[in-house]
């Protein structure tokens, strides 16, 4: 790793459906700054690619994102979410069973992949090890995203498990479609998400670090980005990007029994979520 390098490096750390796709295509769109996506998402991943990030995920790491770059490119990021490289990765937030498919057939090879070739023990030390990793290296600046309206996130999840599109670009047609949320499910997915996020602000808290919410990338966005590019130490530029949001609809038109969840979690910390 080129540690003598002027370049920053970045992490964009979140979960899924809080825009991070969005900040990405914003953030490529610089002429001083590369990104990658989720290098660890890794039922996704090719299965080359797949095996070189289980035998040895540091290593993976190094040789995408502190590998030389062009001159110009000042500043190197990638996208890692709560649950990368983690025992919670393997057990989804959403059902597969309500996956579409496509999904639940990747789901299966993936995990019956894992199963035939390596050991979870081996893996979780792997797995620690490269979150330590990334922990020790305090030049590291880090973008935490994150989505105010927890609801909202697990909608665009749940519905991106059902269809199988995990964003979309101007022009693509697009579809609504009914969902049903269970107050359990949403009970628990709202601790999760929220436990995930104090323990990586936790975690990175001696890091060079800057807290970005997808609401403001949507209804800030210049004054938004201009902040980032501070952060990353780039001179603005506009930038653009094709991508749109996907869920136009509110949310008491989207979920079908959101009056029942509305009461449910009137009395809680959560009933922000509903207003």
């Amino acid at each position: 790793m080129d540690r003598n390098s002027n370049v920053l490096h970045f992490m964009i750390l979140g979960s899924a459906r809080t825009g991070s796709n969005l900040l990405v295509s914003l953030l490529s769109a610089h002429s001083h700054i590369k990104t990658y996506g989720e290098l660890f998402n890794l039922d996704m991943l090719p299965k080359e690619s797949l095996r070189e990030a289980l035998e040895d995920p540091i290593v993976f790491l190094n040789r995408r994102v502190y590998k030389p770059h062009r001159p110009e490119i000042s500043a190197v990021g990638f996208k890692m979410f709560y649950d990368h490289l983690t025992k919670h990765y393997f057990q989804k937030p959403i059902s597969v069973s309500e996956a579409s498919p496509q999904l639940q057939e990747l789901f299966a090879q993936f995990a019956g992949f894992i199963e035939i070739n390596y050991s979870w023990d081996i893996l979780d030390k792997r797995f620690r090890a490269t979150w330590e990793y990334l922990q020790a290296d305090k030049s590291l600046a880090v973008i935490h995203l994150k989505r105010r309206n927890m609801l909202h996130t697990l909608i665009s999840l749940k519905k991106a498990f059902m269809t199988q599109l995990w964003w979309s670009v101007r022009d693509r047609p697009q579809t609504t479609r009914a969902i049903h949320l269970d107050p359990d499910e949403c009970n628990r997915y709202f601790h999760r998400l929220d436990r995930f996020a104090a323990e990586a602000d936790m975690v990175f808290a001696d890091h060079q670090k800057i807290e970005v919410c997808y609401e403001d990338i949507v209804d800030q966005r210049e004054e938004t980005l201009q902040r980032i590019f501070r952060f990353l130490n780039v001179s603005y530029e506009p930038v653009t990007t094709r991508m749109k949001k996907q869920n136009l609809a509110p949310p008491w038109e989207t979920v079908v029994n959101y009056d029942e969840l509305k009461s449910y979690f009137r009395h809680t910390r959560w009933t922000i979520c509903f207003e």
